[in-house]
């Protein structure tokens, strides 16, 4: 369902759609399990290739290299009023934490499973060192990294998609795709 999708989710299911070949993308999925409070931004299902992956996306489209606030009743911020890296992080661990146990559950037959985080700018520095740690235990805890897909491997990513929008006219049913089919196709 696209209705609730926000654009750079739309932009991370289109890649999935188009470029990955996922033959199920779905946007903001909810656990039905009383309790459970998460949302995974995008939920993406290949099997072209005879096994089965789930990526399981988080999406920031903060376009001004942070990724969450937090607030003061947060205690998050710093001496500056200043949100914290540290809040942001937390954050993630939590949805990523989320995520995987939510993917695992409901398609515990799938062959891989791949966590993501997208974001098109990211501040480099305690925010980008932290979520390579993050990565890291992850990877430890669950076998499995998360893929950060920001800063200049998001650009690279809708680049792929822009090449092929200029290239291909065929509607694929991905809102974001079109439209940059209508933006590479103008004359």
């Amino acid at each position: 369902m696209v209705s609730n999708a926000q654009i750079g989710e739309l932009i991370v299911g289109a890649y999935h759609k188009i470029i990955t070949d996922a033959e199920v993308v779905s946007y903001n999925s909810r656990s039905k399990r009383d309790g459970a409070q998460m949302e995974i931004d995008v939920v993406a299902i290949d099997s072209s290739d005879g096994t089965q992956t789930v990526y399981a996306c988080e999406v920031i489209t903060h376009l001004n290299g942070s990724a969450y606030s937090g607030t003061p009743e947060t205690d998050k911020w710093d001496d500056y009023g200043n949100d914290s890296y540290q809040f942001s992080l937390e954050k993630l661990e939590s949805k990523f934490r989320s995520d995987y146990d939510y993917v695992s559950r409901v398609f515990d037959d799938a062959d891989e499973y791949v966590l993501q985080l997208w974001a098109p700018s990211l501040s480099d520095g305690h925010l980008t060192d932290g979520l390579a740690q993050l990565s890291s235990e992850f990877e430890a805890e669950y076998g499995l990294p998360i893929e950060r897909v920001v800063n200049e491997t998001y650009t690279a990513r809708v680049e792929e998609l822009r090449s092929l929008a200029a290239e291909e006219t065929k509607a694929y049913g991905e809102p974001a795709f079109r439209f940059l089919q209508i933006l590479e196709q103008l004359r």
